[in-house]
């Protein structure tokens, strides 16, 4: 299923709000803005949520700067066929009616991540931890390259690290292109952000005069990339690419001194590879997955350097400091290649805490996943034939659900999941085969297991929202990108498995393997 599509009507929002400002509390369609996420050139960014399904969780709304942007249209076109674990996923898009002027927009994945440099000025990272996200980035820009892309702004504050699994996002497609899309501006150079720029499109832009436009390749996204982790690296940038201020010539000739010139705490085969994507000869930079199955073999084979810390902990009082070093200062939060210890630590005790809770969960997960796996019954014994030929849909539910090992044992059901047939949802053929209480399972409350905190993600292989926000059946209640049941009457401790969520008890709804439509196996013994 594509991303949903809505579009808006004129009115009645009043005309002075401002699409790069917008208000707590304001409603662009069906999505409530929450807060303030950031700003560039085209587009602004809130964290919303979904009116009617705010416990579903916050998504990202991006929205146009200017009436009717065609480059909106442009990123559609391209995150629509982008399904990558380090993009943030499309979940609609539409048009904003603000007064008389409409205003695209964009549902996102919400991603709870810092800026790349951000990230790194907060910590002291390894060269091994450098060496996975830039593998990570790597991927995603292969991605959008397989797809027929290139993102054109590939620099840090465009990667976005999540803290609690150290996942790197990359995000802002505004300026990407796409195969023979047509061109937006008559400018020679191509969007972007001047220090990320290969010399390659500095040379076509000084030139060249209009209309002659240069046009971005693959070889621009691996400098970016390049650029972006040697400032990773070295908590500065390489000499000026653009020629009216390389006066000596370094970009027409072997280019920038390798990183760990600046940083001899880097890893020397890190440097090599940095170094190569930020080569003068395109070719010689190689390919996106290239370089991602090389950062990957490195990090794991690499030698005890890789583990060492990037920067020196900071020993000196900033009285000390020279000028250009307390100018630098305020600029990066720190001198360059300095880390202030306590900071840093303070930051990574609370990285681990939150890994360790997501370890924690994901093991939760993992043993109610295999204990539904335990008390599911088989599609394919003598009572599931029996209740697929049921016109009791409310039996069917009950009595599907109440076989366990021991035998058959019943469990209350709340009157709201009685009745689920006359909602299709968005199901397709292939789930109207069969009524839909015989595809779905919950957990039952014979299971015995610990108290449970609401997961921030779903489980594997449970029920998910569509598009739109809602689960596929009445009685079923979407929470944190998840369908779950709601047990009626019942407050909280949830002992029997059940999960915690604002004063109730939940359980996870799953969808049990599906039967095939041209008769019934016999069954063997």
């Amino acid at each position: 299923m594509g991303p949903e599509r809505l579009v808006g009507r004129i009115g009645p929002y009043p005309p002075e709000l401002n699409p790069a400002a917008l208000p707590p509390g304001t409603q662009v369609e069906r999505w409530r803005v929450v807060g303030f996420r950031g700003r560039g050139a085209y587009g602004a960014v809130y964290r919303a949520e979904r009116v009617g399904h705010e416990e579903a969780g916050p998504v990202a709304l991006k929205l146009a700067l200017h009436p009717r942007d065609p480059r909106f249209a442009r990123e559609v076109a391209l995150l629509s066929r982008l399904k990558h674990p380090n993009v943030p996923a499309l979940h609609a898009q539409g048009v904003w009616a603000l007064g008389d002027r409409l205003h695209p927009f964009l549902v996102m994945q919400w991603v709870e991540g810092t800026p790349l440099y951000d990230w790194s000025s907060a910590r002291n990272p390894t060269s091994r931890q450098v060496m996975r996200l830039l593998a990570q980035v790597a991927r995603a820009v292969a991605a959008t390259h397989a797809a027929g892309g290139v993102h054109r702004d590939v620099k840090g504050d465009n990667i976005l690290v999540r803290p609690e699994d150290g996942r790197a996002f990359l995000v802002d497609f505004g300026s990407s292109l796409t195969a023979r899309a047509a061109p937006l501006t008559w400018h020679s150079f191509p969007p972007g952000t001047a220090a990320y720029r290969s010399p390659e499109a500095w040379q076509f832009a000084l030139s060249h005069r209009s209309p002659d436009r240069y046009v971005s390749r693959p070889p621009d996204d691996i400098f970016a990339l390049g650029m972006t982790a040697y400032r990773l690296v070295t908590d500065a940038y390489p000499p000026p690419v653009d020629p009216r201020l390389d006066k000596s010539g370094l970009w027409r000739g072997s280019g920038p001194e390798p990183p760990q010139a600046r940083n001899p705490r880097l890893e020397g085969q890190l440097g090599a590879i940095i170094a190569r994507m930020l080569s003068v000869r395109p070719q010689a930079r190689g390919t996106a997955g290239e370089l991602a199955e090389e950062l990957e073999h490195l990090k794991e084979h690499a030698g005890a350097m890789a583990d060492q810390r990037l920067f020196l902990w900071e020993t000196e009082p900033p009285t000390w400091w020279t000028p250009e070093e307390t100018r630098m200062a305020d600029v990066l939060g720190h001198r360059r290649c300095r880390r202030p210890q306590e900071r840093a630590r303070a930051v990574e005790k609370q990285d681990a805490e939150a890994k360790a809770e997501a370890e924690r969960r994901e093991a939760q997960e993992l043993s109610l996943a295999n204990a539904l796996t335990e008390h599911v019954p088989h599609p394919w014994t003598p009572l599931s034939r029996w209740l697929l030929g049921s016109a009791a849909v409310a039996a069917c539910l009950t009595l599907a659900l109440a076989v366990t090992q021991e035998g058959q044992r019943s469990w209350s059901q709340p009157e709201s999941v009685r009745s689920t047939a006359d909602d299709g949802g968005t199901a397709g053929l292939a789930d109207s085969v069969f009524a839909d209480p015989v595809q779905r399972a919950v957990v039952p409350q014979s299971l015995s297991g610990l108290k449970l905190d609401m997961p921030k993600r779903p489980f594997p292989g449970q029920l998910r929202p569509d598009s739109g926000g809602k689960c596929s059946s009445k009685g079923q209640v979407p929470i944190n990108g998840g369908c779950w049941f709601q047990v009626a009457n019942v407050e909280p401790p949830c002992e029997k498995a059940g999960y915690e969520w604002k004063g109730g008890c939940y359980y996870p709804i799953y969808d049990a393997p599906r039967a095939p439509t041209s008769g019934l196996p016999s069954r063997e013994g």
